[in-house]
């Protein structure tokens, strides 16, 4: 990312909870390695299934995150089929795709359509990794914070597993 690009989404960044906890100084390292990518509407950001090496910051527009309603070896490419689990904006300051950072081949593991163009700050796995090696304290921060995120999100599709697998109880208890 440029210098003035930096200092002009510096106030955005700081309210990213992936960057909490961060001062100007640590936060700067960051954006000085992540590039900026431009995405039109309805353009895949990644598929499920596709392996991935970076993360994402949502600085405009809207995404959409969905999963494919099938194990892929069950079904035909004609029957794939998608639900749409969350809708993000930029508003909301967001990131998405860090579980790539975390695995040797990762998988994505959702489905991720510009719902309106977007204009993402990409971070690829070898530069962040580069730098959390480099100074520990950041990469303490990140991986924190990062964790935090991953655990809500856990929490949250338990609660839904749980919803769905006591829905699909009642039904069939009721034929």
């Amino acid at each position: 990312m440029s210098k003035s690009l930096i200092d002009e989404q510096l106030p955005f960044f700081r309210q990213v909870s992936l960057f909490k906890d961060l001062n100007e100084k640590q936060i700067k390292k960051i954006l000085n390695i992540m590039t900026v990518s431009e995405v039109k509407k309805g353009e895949m950001i990644t598929r499920e299934g596709d392996s991935g090496n970076s993360m994402f910051v949502l600085l405009q527009g809207e995404v959409e995150i969905s999963k494919s309603l099938f194990l892929s070896p069950l079904a035909s490419e004609e029957s794939l089929q998608e639900k749409a689990l969350i809708t993000l904006s930029e508003k909301q300051h967001a990131f998405f795709g860090e579980m790539a950072l975390f695995l040797e081949n990762p998988e994505r593991s959702a489905s991720i359509r510009a719902l309106r163009s977007c204009k993402l700050a990409v971070l690829q796995k070898d530069a962040l990794l580069t730098i959390l090696n480099n100074d520990h304290t950041i990469g303490s921060i990140i991986y924190h914070n990062i964790a935090t995120v991953l655990t809500q999100r856990l929490i949250k599709s338990n609660k839904d597993i749980l919803k769905l697998t006591t829905a699909f109880s009642l039904a069939l208890e009721g034929d």
